[in-house]
């Protein structure tokens, strides 16, 4: 991009810092050989994905396991290798998804402008448009499928009195302001912004604490984001500025409409629900194919809810407000999904 639209764009959306930008990956290795197996292969697919069009951008993958990862991740594509921060509780609830956020840790002392993308993800444009044009808020993300600025998923009748209990559970868990339901697989933290969030992990630990308990009502029925609302919790608390990533550039999902007609996002999170229609897109990813019908309860134990409906909410959620209950999580399995 020429130098002088560069300047006008920075100064347009209040660019305001000179930190570096860095991209993260974080892989907790599953009981279950063939997930792991997988996961490393969709990683590849990602990680190489962007280094077509970025060679340079510090690229980090954090594993409880670092030896699993092959070497040639760190000699083909300058993936820094890295051990999970210490301390990390791997009984605690939603433990397979949420170590993200704990690994912030090894960049307490950094003032990075970090993305955060999970494995089923590829690059199609440089990742660096995202750091230049996403750079006026603290956080970016798409918001979580069936919520209200999702454009692909409708509700029921009552889905937004469904959406109004979710912001008034956040109230009640001391939020003092709205905020976007983020699907965190690809979510854009500016400023330092993890430097804060840091020093709220332990308010996190304890939010999923009070969920295994069932001590305060959960009010997303699905228990596999609970982890994800637990993060709007403490973000609210925050009273963090927040955006949305443009369909345009952060596509969820496979495939959108507004990618049907052409499809040039700068990167797809096709998701694990949706992978093998993406794999089926392009022979260069047949190696995702699998057989999700036999494979089911090791790749997401929570398939039948979240098959039966693309909102994660249900009546049974403002019904118990009226009950005055929770929701009874299930922590059996915290491990399976990827």
């Amino acid at each position: 991009m020429d130098k002088n639209i560069r300047e006008k764009l920075n100064k347009l959306r209040g660019r305001n810092n000179d930190f570096e930008n860095i991209v993260v990956y974080s892989f907790k290795v599953n009981e279950h050989q063939h997930i792991n197996d997988h996961e490393i292969k969709r990683l590849e697919h990602s990680i190489s994905s962007l280094r077509e069009f970025n060679k340079e951008i510090a690229i980090y993958l954090f594993c409880d396991n670092p030896h699993i990862i092959p070497p040639y991740f760190a000699l083909n594509y300058s993936v820094r290798i890295k051990p999970f921060a210490e301390g990390f509780d791997h009984t605690m609830l939603n433990a397979w998804s949420i170590h993200r956020w704990y690994n912030l840790k090894c960049f307490d002392d950094e003032f990075y402008n970090i993305l955060y993308v999970d494995a089923d993800t590829i690059f199609y444009q440089d990742v660096q448009y995202l750091f230049d044009t996403y750079c006026t808020h603290d956080v970016y993300g798409r918001e979580e499928f069936g919520f209200r600025h999702d454009p692909n998923h409708g509700g029921g009748k009552n889905i937004r009195e469904q959406l109004d209990l979710v912001e008034s559970c956040i109230y009640d868990l001391g939020g003092k302001c709205e905020v976007y339901k983020h699907c965190l697989g690809v979510i854009l933290l500016n400023d330092g912004i993890h430097r804060d969030i840091v020093k709220r992990l332990d308010e996190l630990s304890e939010l999923m604490e009070l969920f295994k308990k069932n001590q305060v009502l959960l009010p997303v029925p699905n228990r596999r984001i609970a982890d994800q609302y637990a993060v709007w919790v403490i973000f609210s608390r925050m009273d963090l500025s927040e955006g949305l990533f443009a369909s345009q550039d952060v596509t969820q999902g496979w495939i959108e409409q507004k990618h049907k007609e052409y499809f040039n996002p700068v990167v797809c999170h096709y998701t694990t629900k949706r992978e093998q229609k993406f794999a089926l897109s392009d022979p260069k990813y047949s190696n995702l194919i699998r057989d999700v019908d036999n494979l089911a309860e090791h790749i997401d134990p929570h398939m039948n809810v979240s098959m039966n409906s693309g909102v994660y909410l249900s009546q049974q959620a403002v019904e118990l407000v009226a009950k005055d209950t929770g929701i009874v999580v299930d922590s059996s399995k915290d491990e399976i999904f990827l």
